[in-house]
């Protein structure tokens, strides 16, 4: 349960982050300095709809679970002043004992595009009964200035202070980008995506270099060009010592698209292969 409990971590504009270069390098003191140390490269984020495959890419031989099938679909729009995200998802799991779960998850954001305010709500089905979160963080101007605080209204109502450095998933996304095209190797930030009711995570990563190899599953223009291998660890605010709660391999265009996104747990990885995508129109604002 605890594994299927973290892959409805992987969502949002979290997964369209980057990272792929070696684990050792992802514990908390791997940084090459705060994220308020952001890059100066433009980002043009292409607002898109997309849809991903799922199955399970390996299990070890001591891991329960033997398959992992379904649809992720992501949508990114430009909300004039915001940044809409939308993303649902259903997954199978099948385990070694016949036994079997389904996973369905709504995931819906608004955030703008300063990074101030971050509206959030989560429906999931997990074979046990819907569960819902919502609520609205936000966070002082400038970014870093001071602390912040998120408000939920489901499960149930509480207040819970955000760090100072505190970035909303799209900010952290594009601050990913910024820093992978720049040519930085590594970011470190908390991050509060909503997901859970509770503080934020720590997501540390390793940028990879750009590279150019052509997806050829895909005719869409905008799912080709230059790409970033990537790897990201969430340490979320349970963990304890260097072992992350779990690690995500992304390969991102500068556009913000994800070509393809592996998500790694202590004994099996779940893919998610890009099989469509389109861009969106641009709002009338």
């Amino acid at each position: 349960m605890k594994e299927w409990l973290m892959l409805d971590r992987a969502r949002a504009a979290a997964v369209l982050a980057v990272a792929v270069l070696g684990v050792s390098a992802l514990a908390p003191h791997a940084t090459a300095g705060p994220a308020t140390a952001v890059p100066t490269a433009a980002v043009e984020i292409l607002p898109h709809r997309a849809l991903y495959k799922v199955t399970l890419d390996k299990a070890s031989s001591s891991s329960s679970i033997v398959d992992v099938q379904g649809r992720m679909g992501f949508e990114w729009r430009d909300a004039c002043d915001g940044w809409a995200v939308e993303q649902r998802y259903a997954m199978e799991f099948s385990r070694a004992d016949g036994d079997g779960s389904v996973i369905q998850s709504t995931y819906s954001t608004w955030e703008s595009k300063d990074g101030d305010v971050y509206r959030f709500f989560v429906k999931r089905d997990r074979g046990g009964g819907e569960e819902r979160i919502e609520g609205k963080a936000v966070m002082p101007l400038p970014l870093g200035s001071g602390p912040g605080k998120v408000t939920f209204a489901e499960p149930e109502q509480q207040e819970l202070k955000l760090p100072k450095d505190t970035l909303f998933p799209t900010e952290h996304t594009i601050r990913m980008i910024q820093a992978a095209t720049s040519g930085k190797r590594f970011l470190r930030a908390p991050v509060f995506d909503g997901g859970e009711p509770e503080a934020p995570s720590l997501i540390s990563a390793v940028l990879g270099k750009g590279r150019t190899d052509k997806l050829p599953s895909i005719k869409a223009e905008a799912a080709q060009g230059v790409y970033y291998p990537s790897r990201l660890a969430w340490f979320g605010p349970d963990s304890e010592g260097s072992e992350p709660d779990f690690e995500m391999s992304i390969d991102v265009l500068a556009n913000g698209i994800a070509r393809s996104i592996l998500v790694h747990y202590s004994d099996f990885s779940v893919r998610m292969s890009l099989e469509e995508v389109e861009a969106l129109p641009p709002p009338a604002c």
